[in-house]
C-alpha cells in the first residue's frame, strides 16, 4: 500500500498455448486497414479478371458482389446462390478455387455424405463451395436437392432422424453456396442460382493463384465487415430493382447492398439480362416441366385414361416454396396447348392421356426435360400445332 492507494503486481506463471482444432474453413489474417470500399472492391475484381476468364465481363462485378456479401451474411434474410457449369476443364473448379480464396469461411469441398454435410454445415456456416455436383445425382439426391433448396431461406430448419437416439434432430442450413458441375441442375434448384455457363479460356490465366494476394484481401475484407456490419442496415428497396420478378429481386438484392454505387449498373445490367433469358426459356421450360410430370405420373396416377391436373400440379410444386407454386389453371393452359384435351370430373379438371400425342412431344426438344431456366412470371400463349391436339 502506497499513498493510501493499492498496487497490484501480476505475476505471469506461465503461457500455454493449444492448437485449434482443425477446420474445413479458409480463415483470414488479422484484420487490415485498406484506403476506402471502392478501392477494396475493385482490387477483388481484379484478382478475379487476373485468374478467371468469364464470357460475360459483367460477371465479374457479380462475383464480386458475392464475396463482398458473403461477409455480412448477418444482414440478409435470403441468400443467392452462384452455379458454374460446362465441359472438362472450362475453369468451373478454378471459380471455385478463387471465391475459397476470398469469401468469408469459405468450405471447399466434393461429394459428401449428406449428414456429414446437414451437422457441418450448422457447426461451422460456411460458405460452402460444392465442387463437382454430379454427386447429386446419387442415392442421397432429394435430400441434398432439400438442403440446397432450403438453405437460401433464413429460419427454415431441416430434420434429420438421429438413428442412435430416436429423435428427430432440427439442423440450420442458412448460408452462402456455390456449385459446379458438368451436368446441369433441374429447375427448382437453378431458379435460385445465377449461373455461368464456363468455356476454355481464350486469354492467358495464371496456373496457379496468388495465395500471398488473396490472404492480404481478406485480411481487408475483415475490416471491411467489421466497418459495414456495424452500420445503420439501410432500409432502401432500390427503385431500380423493382421491375425484377420477385425471385430474381431476392438473388440480387443482397449483391447490390453489398457492392459500392459505381458497380451497382453492372449487376443490374447483369440481372436484366438474365431476367430476359428467364423469360425466354419459361414457355418452353414449363412444358418440360408439366411432361415430365405426365411422364412419371401417367403409370401411377392416371384413372379411366385420365390425370388430373392437381397431381401435374402437386408433382411440379413438390419442391417448391408457397410464394412460386403453379396454379392449376395456368397448368391447364399449357396442357391444352401441347395438345392435351381437358375434361371436368366431380374431382376436378383432368387431361385425356393420349400415348399417340406423348410419343410424337417425346420427339420435340421442346419438351425436354434437361431445360432449366424458369420464371414464376406468367408467360404469353405458345402457339402449337392443331393437328397435334388429335394425335396425329
Amino acid at each position: 500500500m502506497e499513498n493510501n492507494t493499492w498496487r497490484l503486481d501480476k505475476q505471469l506463471e506461465y503461457e500455454g498455448f493449444i492448437p485449434l482444432s482443425k477446420t474445413p474453413l479458409t480463415h483470414p489474417p488479422p484484420p487490415t486497414e485498406y484506403e476506402n470500399e471502392e478501392i477494396l472492391y475493385n482490387n477483388v475484381k481484379a484478382y478475379i479478371q487476373k485468374h478467371l476468364d468469364l464470357v460475360n465481363p459483367l460477371g465479374y462485378d457479380v462475383l464480386t458482389a458475392f464475396i463482398f456479401k458473403t461477409w455480412i451474411e448477418e444482414l440478409f434474410d435470403f441468400t443467392p446462390y452462384i452455379g458454374f457449369f460446362g465441359r472438362e476443364a472450362v475453369g468451373k473448379s478454378r471459380a471455385l478455387e478463387i471465391l475459397k480464396e476470398l469469401c468469408f469461411r469459405a468450405w471447399l469441398t466434393t461429394g459428401i455424405t449428406t449428414a456429414t454435410l446437414f451437422r457441418l454445415i450448422e457447426k461451422f456456416q460456411p460458405t460452402l463451395l460444392l465442387d463437382e455436383s454430379e454427386f447429386l445425382t446419387s442415392d442421397e439426391k432429394r435430400e441434398l436437392i432439400g438442403l440446397i433448396n432450403a438453405g437460401q431461406r433464413r429460419g427454415i430448419m431441416i430434420p434429420r432422424m438421429n438413428e442412435k437416439f430416436q429423435e428427430a434432430e432440427f439442423f440450420n442450413v442458412y448460408g452462402s453456396k456455390c456449385i459446379s458441375g458438368t451436368e446441369q441442375l433441374k429447375a427448382t434448384t437453378t431458379s435460385r442460382m445465377i449461373t455461368f455457363t464456363m468455356t476454355r479460356n481464350i486469354r492467358p490465366i495464371p496456373r496457379t493463384l496468388d495465395k500471398a494476394e488473396s490472404s492480404k484481401l481478406r485480411g481487408q475484407l475483415l475490416m471491411w465487415r467489421f466497418k459495414k456490419i456495424t452500420e445503420p442496415k439501410a432500409t432502401t428497396e432500390f427503385k431500380e430493382l423493382e421491375p425484377l420478378s420477385g425471385r430474381t429481386f431476392e438473388l440480387f438484392y443482397p449483391l447490390y447492398y453489398s457492392a459500392p454505387a459505381s458497380a451497382r449498373p453492372n449487376i443490374l445490367e447483369f440481372s436484366k439480362e438474365l431476367e430476359e433469358v428467364k423469360l425466354r426459356a419459361e414457355k418452353t421450360q414449363l412444358a418440360s416441366m408439366i411432361f415430365e410430370a405426365i411422364i412419371n405420373l401417367k403409370n401411377t396416377h392416371v384413372k379411366r385414361g385420365l390425370l388430373m391436373l392437381k397431381d401435374i400440379a402437386n408433382y411440379i410444386n413438390r419442391e417448391q416454396e408457397p410464394q412460386y407454386w403453379i396454379g392449376e389453371q395456368r397448368i391447364g393452359t399449357k396442357c391444352s396447348q401441347m395438345g392435351f384435351e381437358k375434361v371436368r370430373t366431380n374431382r376436378g379438371i383432368a387431361i385425356i392421356i393420349n400415348q399417340q400425342l406423348i410419343d410424337r412431344l417425346r420427339r420435340d426438344p421442346r419438351y425436354s426435360t434437361e431445360l432449366l431456366n424458369f420464371s414464376e412470371k406468367s408467360e404469353e400463349s405458345e402457339p402449337f400445332s392443331p393437328n397435334a391436339r388429335k394425335g396425329t
